[in-house]
């Protein structure tokens, strides 16, 4: 059930993507009168570059404006509206322009107190600043099962030494095993990257390395997190204590 609660995570994960957006060459972010924006953040993931509404009732018009801008044409898009049930005109729009994919994100809350942020014993996770770029991008994109050029994005030194932002890496004896990244806003803090290599899974790394989020995350004054979840992971975060909160509609490709 959608409550202010859940508004104003919602607003939160559209501001760490404007604030994404900033630490990117080209990256680019405005505002619509309605709630609609326009979002380039130069990654070759739909998720993160498109037309996005975090208001209870979109705007179809605003959203067809949107989505005739010609930054978007040399990327990778998609539109993304709250909930599961889509204005017919929002999705002939995403049809005229080709998005005729639609799939459903899980938006997770959970409160925070100061017994988050539990670890794994002998695992060390750390914060991954510049000098870590390699390695953290190295490790995200095998997580991910991608090519490690897709996942530079998230390895500048603009991202990695942001002063809201907040990257970990998880090391086994030195042997990265997972990754997870943080970013503040007010007293929310958004979870992001969790990637773990196929040959570490299911070893309670991933979910040291969230932890890891949630604990800075906390000391630095946030009291609710907030993520996308895959259909996967929803299991993992419901027994970190996430619950899920509502699904997103996102059209692509």
């Amino acid at each position: 059930m959608t409550d202010d609660r859940t508004d104003r995570a919602a607003r939160a994960w559209l501001a760490t993507m404007a604030l994404f957006a900033e630490t990117q060459p080209g990256g680019f972010y405005r505002d619509g009168t309605a709630g609609t924006a326009e979002l380039l953040t130069g990654a070759p993931m739909p998720l993160l570059n498109g037309v996005i509404s975090v208001a209870r009732a979109p705007a179809h018009g605003e959203i067809a404006e949107f989505a005739g801008s010609p930054r978007l044409a040399s990327a990778a898009w998609s539109i993304q509206v709250r909930g599961e049930t889509v204005d017919d005109r929002i999705a002939g729009t995403a049809a005229r322009h080709g998005l005729g994919q639609r799939m459903l994100l899980p938006f997770m809350l959970k409160d925070l107190d100061a017994s988050d942020g539990r670890g794994t014993d002998g695992l060390t996770v750390r914060r991954a600043s510049s000098v870590d770029s390699d390695r953290y991008r190295t490790t995200m994109a095998a997580g991910y099962e991608g090519p490690e050029e897709l996942f530079a994005v998230f390895a500048r030194p603009s991202v990695l030494d942001h002063p809201t932002m907040r990257a970990y890496v998880a090391e086994l004896e030195g042997v990265p095993v997972a990754t997870s990244f943080g970013v503040l806003v007010d007293d929310l803090i958004g979870v992001f990257n969790i990637g773990v290599p196929p040959g570490f899974r299911r070893r309670g790394y991933g979910r040291a390395a969230t932890a890891a989020v949630l604990r800075e995350g906390y000391a630095h004054g946030a009291r609710t997190a907030f993520l996308h979840a895959s259909p996967l992971g929803v299991p993992l975060y419901r027994e970190m204590g996430f619950a899920h909160a509502e699904n997103w509609s996102l059209f692509t490709r």
